[in-house]
């Protein structure tokens, strides 16, 4: 067991392990995403929905597993979802899930894999067992304690508590790959924005905790990160940044 968690922060892991594991047993394999993995691997934020990064075409799916399972009496789906701040309202300052709706008062988001973590082999079906099979290197579970830190106060949540959990986080390397992906591929736009706020975390309360070997990062990635840290030009790198990636280039946001 790690360190003991404040009694919010143990629900939160049991409500995620709960829709993991209802997802996995209808098939569909899901990895955490938004606020609470990046609060997983210790950056600081607060978690507004628990969210999936699910198989494209599963979408449907999902929300069938998450109105007739034991869920089912706890779903409140949203009346108009445009105009819901964990939906598709138009003023939200983090991107729009396919599909959300809340279970006993929390955000509950899906997100396809095409439209974040489009550079990783497709989510493979038996992620939907994944205690029964070798895991890819590039994941681990919510409980390792080799690829998340443990928590702290005022830092972030870190590991999960229960070994037996099936949440799967991505490490260190592949998120802040992610991140510098998503901010390129959307400079200028509000998923750009986003991402790139959450990638200047990664220096403080990820790489600075001891938790991402900048190493594993693919070239030219590697290279670009550590140009992020010493110039402080941002956009310039973040311009360069796409055209190595061979992405537009779009105006950045400062």
């Amino acid at each position: 067991m790690t360190t003991e968690q404040p009694i919010a922060a143990t629900l939160l892991q049991i409500f995620s392990d709960s829709v993991a594991t209802a997802l996995n047993a209808a098939g569909i394999p899901c990895l955490l995403w938004n606020h609470y993995l990046w609060q997983a691997h210790g950056i600081c934020v607060l978690v507004p929905s628990v969210d999936f990064v699910i198989p494209d075409g599963s979408v449907e799916a999902a929300k069938e597993v998450m109105t007739t399972s034991h869920f089912s009496k706890s779903v409140d789906a949203c009346p108009d979802t445009t105009k819901c701040s964990e939906g598709n309202a138009p003023d939200r300052k983090y991107p729009h899930p396919s599909f959300h709706m809340h279970s006993n008062g929390r955000g509950v988001g899906f997100y396809v894999q095409s439209e974040t973590l489009w550079f990783l082999p497709p989510l493979d079906a038996t992620l939907a067992n994944p205690k029964a099979n070798p895991l890819p290197p590039y994941l681990a579970f919510a409980c390792d304690r080799t690829a998340l830190p443990p928590g702290a106060p005022g830092i972030g949540m870190g590991t999960f508590d229960s070994d037996e959990t099936v949440v799967l986080v991505l490490k260190a390397h592949i998120l802040t790959e992610a991140l510098m992906r998503i901010m390129a591929a959307h400079a200028g736009k509000i998923i750009g924005t986003y991402a790139i706020q959450h990638f200047c975390y990664i220096e403080e309360f990820v790489e600075g905790r001891g938790f991402l070997d900048i190493d594993l990062l693919p070239r030219p990635l590697a290279d670009f990160y550590r140009a992020f840290k010493d110039n402080p030009a941002f956009g310039l790198v973040l311009k360069e940044l796409q055209r190595a990636l061979e992405v537009p280039v779009r105006p950045v946001d400062h």
